[in-house]
């Protein structure tokens, strides 16, 4: 945290940017009668790694004009049908040539690139002076998410968006404002687990070298990161695992939770950080060594000091089928959720969906044959000592999912800030990103926020912080 950034991040971040929710504009239609859409009210979209969640970006914003599209892979059938579907829009293989051709055509960019990629274009889009919005994590590295920070903070016109497609919904807000409301007390403990990854974990480096799809540049792919010969065990979409290319599940995955009550919660950094992966055995079950990837199964905890008034808090994040000791308050017959998150208060304790919400609902929504159990934020635990505690009244700005993506087009228009700006996520990114870097060097760590380093040991883990770049790739900079 910089100098110029106080301790409470519900203060210093969040409530800025509500700051500048004024009424956005009058809309056009207004001014110019029915079916009128000036083109003030139209954005010039570029995007880049289309093939993948890309094309779900794309969808969002189909409602503006997208005048570029680039995926190295023209031969999967995703890219195909963003091709058919944005037929007006030019199509390159390579995004140095579309920002080259397409840089005075379009007013905001569309990041989808895996994450060892994220820096290089956030930083590229911030030097074209674009609007962006781009995939989590921020970025690959800790050293490149402050990066990206430092330069959106200079370029404060810019109207970014992180892809947290559940960021600040209603179920959302109803998680934090019932976390806020303090009927479980000050809280010691946060227990998230995952039903991810849904990519394979625990895998040796492939041997063979395979020939990429047709008309794919592997190297440019590669990119920055350390080069490995093209094989089907990282593309398509299934790179994240790599801790080369991706950032495992935790970096992936937790972003999702950490948007509901990061700030709430006061978890600004860690003092110490570790985490545990399956382990591979082979036919004779003897260990085998997967520490280029994460595992089947994953555990991870950052314990925090005292915050301002908090007490110390640990978090612990579990995936691959792990959950934490189940709650001795659930009666017997629930089963526990699939996804969800456990908070452990001194007065009680709180169960909430993994994106927040109501942990037995569906995004805010029961299920046909489910009773309504619990509130809209969560379930209080015991359940009988909370049974008349009644749901706080909604207060916090929110956006729906389903118009998540019509936030970032129509605030980049007007030039307000979205509720779930670049900015705003690098801090909780940054959380998630040791949570990789434990599980990729296997050591219990120290962390120093204000020098960015692990004390504890020496090179062999800082390397990772902010890793060199492949020759001749580097940085882009302001």
């Amino acid at each position: 945290m910089s100098s110029n950034e106080t301790s409470n991040g519900a203060i210093s971040r969040r409530a800025v940017i509500a700051a500048g929710l004024a009424p956005m504009v009058v809309p056009r239609h207004v001014l110019g009668g029915p079916g009128y859409k000036a083109p003030s009210d139209t954005l010039t979209i570029a995007a880049v790694g289309v093939g993948g969640m890309g094309r779900n970006y794309l969808d969002g914003c189909q409602a503006e004009k997208i005048v570029a599209v680039c995926d190295l892979d023209w031969t999967r059938p995703t890219t195909q049908g963003v091709f058919k579907k944005f037929s007006t829009a030019t199509r390159y293989r390579d995004f140095r040539q579309m920002f080259d051709k397409e840089e005075k055509n379009f007013d905001a960019l569309i990041i989808a690139v895996p994450d060892h990629w994220h820096a290089y274009m956030l930083m590229s889009g911030i030097q074209m002076k674009k609007h962006i919005y781009c995939a989590k994590p921020v970025a690959h590295s800790i050293g490149e998410v402050r990066k990206v920070r430092k330069a959106l903070l200079a370029n404060p016109k810019l109207i970014t968006k992180a892809s947290i497609q559940d960021s600040l919904t209603s179920y959302a807000r109803a998680s934090t404002e019932l976390l806020s409301s303090g009927v479980i007390g000050p809280v010691r403990e946060v227990h998230i687990w995952s039903s991810h990854p849904i990519y394979p974990g625990n895998v040796i480096r492939p041997a063979e070298t395979q020939t990429p799809p047709e008309g794919m540049d592997w190297d440019l792919w590669v990119g920055p990161a350390r080069f490995h010969p093209y094989n089907k065990a990282y593309h398509p979409e299934i790179w994240r695992a790599w801790f080369d290319f991706g950032t495992a599940d935790v970096g992936d995955m937790a972003c999702h939770t950490l948007q509901y009550f990061f700030d709430e919660l006061q978890l600004a950094a860690p003092k110490t950080v570790y985490g545990y992966s399956s382990t591979r055995t082979d036919v004779y079950s003897m260990p085998v060594d997967t520490a280029e990837t994460e595992g089947y199964a994953n555990f991870v905890a950052w314990e925090f000091g005292a915050r301002g008034n908090l007490p110390p808090l640990n978090m612990y994040f579990y995936d691959g089928g792990m959950k934490p000791p189940r709650p001795v308050e659930l009666d017997h017959a629930t089963a526990m959720p699939r996804d969800a998150v456990l908070f452990v208060g001194e007065k009680g304790k709180m169960m909430s969906g993994y994106y927040g919400g109501n942990p037995f609902q569906s995004f805010g929504r029961a299920a046909s044959n489910a009773k309504m159990r619990g509130l809209a934020g969560g379930l209080l635990l015991p359940e009988d000592k909370f049974k008349d505690f009644q749901q706080p009244a909604p207060t916090l700005p929110r956006v729906e999912k389903a118009d998540h993506y019509t936030e970032w087009t129509t605030c980049a228009k007007a030039g307000k800030p979205t509720l779930m700006p670049i900015t705003l996520a690098s801090h909780f990114t940054e959380t998630a990103l040791l949570g990789t870097l434990a599980l990729r060097t296997r050591k219990a760590l120290e962390w120093d926020s204000a020098s960015m380093r692990v004390t504890n040991f020496d090179d062999s883990v800082n390397q990772y912080l902010e890793p060199a770049y492949r020759a001749p790739w580097k940085l882009p900079t302001l």
